[in-house]
């Protein structure tokens, strides 16, 4: 009797680690990319970007993965983040599914720490956006702004490389 359990047991461990070595082979297969990451507006509440997700399966697999969380940084330093949700999307195999558009909030409070810096630079601002040779609000400013995202793909964490905004 020792000897089936010990069969048993030995039998249920292999099949857990091949089980788990399959979600992690899914999930290192899956293709993830921020699409379109923006700067929306600025009105009183503060600034607020938007983005939207990309999850592309090569496998012929479905995979299940949260809904992500999308990350401001700059130089590697927190802004803000979108709000994490218990929302699971099935990413079916073969497919690109994008998430819905994902809004992050800068409010001004985090703003006042940039506020002396931009207005020191107005002028030049002025100048370099009104010749010739334009250059964007944003290469002026030169305040990097970096957007990143989070999420779990078939319950393993995930966690994108920082890609620029501005």
């Amino acid at each position: 009797m020792n000897k089936v359990v010990g069969i048993g047991i030995v039998g249920i461990i292999s099949f857990a680690a091949y089980k788990l070595m399959d979600m992690k082979t899914l999930s290192d297969k899956l293709v993830s990319e921020l699409v379109n990451p923006r700067l929306a507006k600025l009105d009183w509440n503060g600034l607020y970007f938007r983005t939207e997700v990309n999850i592309k399966n090569p496998t012929q697999k479905s995979i299940t993965i949260t809904k992500p969380v999308v990350t401001l940084t700059t130089n590697g330093k927190y802004i803000t983040s979108s709000n994490p949700e218990q929302k699971k999307i099935v990413i079916t195999p073969l497919a690109v599914t994008k998430i819905d558009t994902i809004e992050l909030l800068v409010s001004l409070n985090v703003l006042s720490g940039y506020i002396s810096d931009i207005i020191s630079k107005i002028p030049e601002l002025i100048s370099k956006t009104s010749g010739k040779k334009k250059l964007t609000v944003s290469s002026v400013l030169s305040i990097p702004i970096e957007m990143s995202y989070s999420l779990y793909a078939n319950n393993i964490y995930f966690e994108s490389i920082p890609q620029k905004v501005l």
